[in-house]
């Protein structure tokens, strides 16, 4: 829209006459516990408030007919080290400890500049613990049915329980993309059938509170209609903030131009952290993001950068024609953020991927040249460099080692067939680090620490002491169902 265009537009409503709300226009419900959010989070607090006798509300802003969340759209594998489904699998070289350990490493890779004091680890042994009963509960209580435990993206043991109805990807790890939606539809399947009522449309906007700053509800609105809810108990579990640019430019600046290009629901706006700031509520004082994978502006060109191996047999250059990445880590996409520009080198060995290639010409979206140099021109970065970097890359390959990253021998792989071919890749996200400030019982806490009675939150809402810079798979969904359960048996309980 214009600026003539908007100024036109303020002009007008403020001509308009004020509508006033009166209270008998105002929809009121009472409960024992509200939940915010439907996705993993909030159905498994509403799940587990109910199984502890609560009377339950759970509310949903987007119009979906079952939710679901971020969580629908991850690849739905929790982690866990010693479930019930790796006990019946006899699955070995499992534990507790050894999954935290891995999820220890991967913080090593952080990238700089995070918060030094993140994460917390004595939270984060306790709540790999808590991923066993939460698997568990979810095959027992709710009804969810696991595949056999297989390992996670990045190897090892088989730490990942995905669902059983969703597909092996070719990889043999991990579950494949979107597997979320099938532990979603078991819980959605547990609260039809307990009769906990889910308000969707319904966007929760403002936390109620006594004269003590104790939260006894919420007020939102559904379509025109103003609803404020009374409970005893509110439960956040809004997601993160990888949809809201404004948000992101305050943390992470360097991904606020992609906010249209996550993977996280649309509905990841921020909107419980900010009720929640507006109560007293403490934020940290950082944040970032779980960034997933490259891709391209044309979504038709994404499947040319994947390789039987996902990115990793995959080389990426930046504006100076160097390398800047080891394409074979888990995940990539916080380098590729922080270049002025990144492309995925691919060369003619697939002729499918060359005919759909060459029908670009934009350093926007793809180039091709019959040479290094002639590509380099096309992309518009310096030839010797681009050269020189492929012609090392190829070296490695043919060697079988790499000295500039020391990449696995297995992913070395040549682009040796001309013509050659560079995509312009942008990172996409799965969500975000950050939130708000809980203990472990996953009560939201004032900036000295103080309890803020009555409200809950867990998920993305609330998970920035597991994590520095850095996501390690499997984390976010045991997060987001383990915190939902402590979540709202302790929201039930509350006298």
């Amino acid at each position: 829209m214009s600026r003539l265009n908007k100024l036109s537009l303020c002009l007008l409503l403020s001509a308009l006459p004020a509508v006033s709300v009166t209270a008998a226009d105002i929809e009121k419900l009472n409960t024992d516990v509200v939940v915010v959010g439907g996705g993993g989070t909030g159905m498994s607090a509403a799940a587990s408030a109910h199984q502890h006798g609560a009377k339950v509300i759970l509310l949903e802003k987007l119009a979906f007919v079952w939710g679901g969340g971020s969580s629908a759209l991850s690849g739905g594998a929790l982690a866990a080290g010693e479930s019930n489904p790796q006990k019946r699998a006899g699955t070995k070289n499992v534990s507790n400890d050894g999954f935290v350990s891995i999820w220890l490493k991967d913080q090593d890779r952080s990238f700089p500049g995070g918060d030094e004091s993140m994460p917390k680890v004595e939270r984060m042994q306790k709540l790999a613990k808590e991923f066993n009963t939460t698997v568990n509960w979810m095959e027992s209580e709710i009804g969810h049915k696991f595949a056999v435990p297989r390992p996670f993206g990045y190897g090892g043991p088989n730490y990942a329980h995905a669902p059983e109805e969703a597909p092996i990807p070719a990889s043999g790890r991990g579950s494949s993309h979107a597997g979320g939606r099938f532990v979603i539809k078991a819980f959605k399947a547990y609260l039809d059938k307990a009769g906990v009522p889910i308000m969707t449309g319904t966007r929760a906007e403002e936390l109620i509170t006594d004269d003590k700053g104790n939260v006894v509800g919420v007020r939102a609105t559904k379509g025109k209609q103003k609803i404020e809810i009374r409970a005893k108990a509110v439960v956040l579990g809004t997601g993160g903030f990888a949809r809201n640019k404004e948000v992101l430019q305050k943390f992470v600046p360097s991904y606020a131009p992609y906010t249209d290009v996550s993977n996280a629901t649309p509905g990841a706006t921020g909107d419980g952290i900010i009720m929640a700031q507006k109560i007293g509520a403490a934020e940290f004082k950082d944040g970032w993001v779980m960034g997933i994978s490259p891709v391209s502006y044309k979504r038709e060109l994404n499947n040319t950068l994947r390789t039987k191996n996902v990115f990793k047999d995959d080389v990426f250059v930046n504006q100076d024609g160097k390398r800047f990445v080891k394409e074979d880590l888990p995940y990539i996409v916080d380098p590729i953020a922080a270049q002025k520009a990144a492309w995925a080198i691919l060369d003619s060995k697939d002729p499918t991927k060359s005919e759909l290639l060459s029908k670009y010409n934009d350093p926007e979206i793809v180039v091709h040249g019959n040479t290094w140099e002639e590509l380099a021109k096309a992309m518009g970065i310096p030839a010797a460099a681009l050269k020189n970097t492929m012609d090392q890359y190829n070296e490695a390959c043919k060697n079988k080692k790499d000295p500039a990253f020391n990449k696995t021998p297995e992913f070395l792989v040549p682009f040796d067939k001309a013509p050659f071919y560079a995509v312009r890749v942008i990172p996409s996200t799965m969500g975000t680090i950050g939130g708000l400030q809980t203990n472990d019982k996953f009560q939201v806490l004032r900036a000295d620490g103080s309890v803020i009675k009555g409200l809950y939150a867990g998920g993305e809402t609330a998970n920035r002491p597991f994590y520095r810079r850095v996501y390690t798979s499997g984390t976010g969904l045991g997060l987001a169902y383990t915190s939902g359960r402590i979540a709202g048996a302790e929201a039930a309980q509350k006298k």
